[in-house]
């Protein structure tokens, strides 16, 4: 990492990618560390409702989610104890189907458009602590890669 960042962001899944996705859209230098990075599945409540479909075509990436085999999710199904109840998912804002990506596929495709808008992406980065200016204000990350450990700027 060459430093002269404005940002860094820890971590290369959903938040992490989105947010720096945001960031370098916006015209900043972005640096996003992770350990490991995608993909890397993970159990997790990722059914994206409506406002999380529209945040997926917000960010440009719901064709691609879809064109790699995501299936649309068009009812659903609540079931409370002996009562089931079933219905469609009904068109809102654009929005007629739920998605449900596997980790894998949706954070390796976000971090990938965060790369395409600029920002730059480090695996193999553990961050062991952040540093501070005179006021307390976080102005870097110390970070291990391989065996040895450094200490990254950034502005903001």
């Amino acid at each position: 990492m060459n430093g002269g960042y404005d940002v860094i962001v820890v971590g290369a899944r959903v938040a992490g990618a989105a947010t720096a996705l945001h960031l370098a859209r916006a015209g900043h230098r972005v640096a996003v560390v992770d350990r490991s990075g995608p993909p890397a599945d993970t159990t997790s409540t990722h059914a994206l409702m409506r406002t999380g479909v529209l945040q997926l075509r917000r960010l440009g990436v719901l064709d691609r989610i879809v064109e790699v085999g995501t299936p649309a999710i068009g009812q659903v199904t609540l079931v409370f104890g002996s009562q089931v109840i079933t219905f469609p998912v009904s068109e809102d804002c654009g929005v007629n189907a739920y998605f449900a990506p596997r980790r894998t596929v949706l954070d390796t495709i976000l971090i990938e458009v965060a790369v395409a808008a600029g920002a730059e992406f480090h695996s193999g980065v553990s961050v062991s602590d952040v540093s501070r200016d005179y006021t307390g204000r976080v102005n870097g990350i110390y970070a291990r890669v391989g065996h040895g450990e450094s200490r990254t700027p950034a502005r903001h």
